[in-house]
């Protein structure tokens, strides 16, 4: 019999680089069924999916701000009960939450009554992304307690990076595994574009932060009139920094909006290089040292050269350094810039190193630890025996 799991995030099935990783791992685990609870403001078409209503932290900031103080310094709001409760309803053999925002009280509040098993996924440090945050920066304290109170009792954890993952054992003495996204069959890599008169650049997702993203764009700005060169920077998804950023830039960005992922891929492919950035803002020191984003994955799906414009303390350095994925720059200053962008336009991806990266961070090991945390046996395991 197949092990009952009820999961909770505190945003839909369908949006955002967390539920991309959940959506690629639920299928193709072993000897469990799984329910996934969650908050948004409207419902998402998933199967074996359950809305339980807006989320509850946002909206107008003194409410917000009533709210916040209610969930991480007091612990407690009613809405934190019945979603526990909603979960419990069907006894599920194992609960599991994701460890940001109302999850980190829906864990705390199943913690007391006593679960049996409750397994907890980080994707980013709750208290990183409060400190970086204007309006949940004041809460970043009780954020963290709150944090490490859930990670302590739970009795099975993962994390999205492994620096994430020495980040809890060092602060909070937790073992975890790292799980990050599962690609099953990565796609062939589509022959390099040709030498278009329009050399295109990706980008999937959110930036983190619009000065560099402007630098960025004026790096290229500056290429094509010393080089003769022209950009096009094809982004996808919403992101509120580089729109702010473009808009000083007319015609170098082309907004798609929201895509499939497969269309994106489709299109990134035709790109000569991807782009990764991570702020340089001393705020956002615990974010881009311990996150992963799930951008990488795509990125990777797609086969091309990443430029990854962050700090050297940055999480995605090593994944770029032991792979050779591509250029990091970390640095803000336009000359600099320059040369990184004149690089990655004379560098090739190989082939086996993109296999191995996928390998190491998108492979079957992601389900393996899993299937171990909840006591089921892989499919692959039994096949061999």
């Amino acid at each position: 019999m197949p092990k009952h799991i009820a999961l909770f995030t505190a945003y839909s099935p369908s949006i955002g680089g967390a539920a991309t990783n959940y959506r690629s791992l639920l299928p193709f685990l072993s000897g469990v069924e799984a329910r996934w609870y969650y908050l948004s403001h409207a419902p998402a078409d998933y199967p074996n999916s359950v809305h339980l209503g807006p989320p509850i932290l946002g909206g107008p900031i003194v409410r917000d701000a009533v709210t916040s103080a209610r969930l991480f310094v007091l612990r407690s709001h009613p809405r934190i009960e019945s979603i526990a409760e909603a979960m419990l309803k069907d006894s599920p053999d194992i609960v599991w939450v994701d460890a940001i925002n109302e999850g980190l009280l829906v864990g705390l509040a199943l913690l007391k009554r006593g679960v049996r098993h409750l397994h907890v996924s980080v994707h980013d440090d709750p208290a990183g992304l409060a400190i970086k945050s204007k309006r949940y920066r004041v809460f970043a304290i009780a954020t963290d307690n709150v944090a490490r109170d859930l990670l302590r009792g739970a009795r099975t954890v993962d994390t999205a990076s492994e620096p994430l993952q020495a980040y809890y054992r060092q602060r909070f003495g937790v073992d975890s595994g790292y799980v990050y996204r599962f690609i099953d069959k990565p796609r062939m890599p589509a022959a390099a574009p040709g030498d278009d008169s329009v050399i295109r650049i990706g980008h999937v997702g959110s930036a983190y932060s619009t000065p560099e993203v402007k630098a960025f764009l004026q790096a290229l700005r500056s290429i094509e009139s010393a080089d003769g060169l022209r950009f096009k920077v094809m982004t996808f998804g919403r992101s509120p920094h580089f729109e702010s950023a473009a808009a000083e830039f007319p015609g170098l960005v082309e907004a798609a909006g929201d895509v499939p992922e497969e269309e994106a891929v489709s299109w990134l492919e035709q790109c000569r290089f991807v782009y990764s950035m991570y702020s340089f803002d001393q705020r956002y020191r615990i974010f881009r040292r311990t996150s992963q984003p799930t951008k990488m994955s795509t990125y990777l799906m797609a086969a091309r050269p990443i430029f990854a414009h962050c700090p050297p303390d940055s999480s995605i350095v090593p994944m770029m350094s032991q792979f050779r994925l591509g250029v990091c720059v970390p640095s803000v200053a336009v000359n600099e810039l320059v040369e990184g962008i004149r690089r990655i336009l004379e560098f090739r991806l190989d082939a086996d190193d993109r296999r191995r990266a996928i390998e190491h961070h998108c492979g079957r090991r992601n389900l393996d630890y899993l299937e171990s945390c909840f006591g089921v046996v892989s499919q692959i395991a039994v096949a061999a025996g």
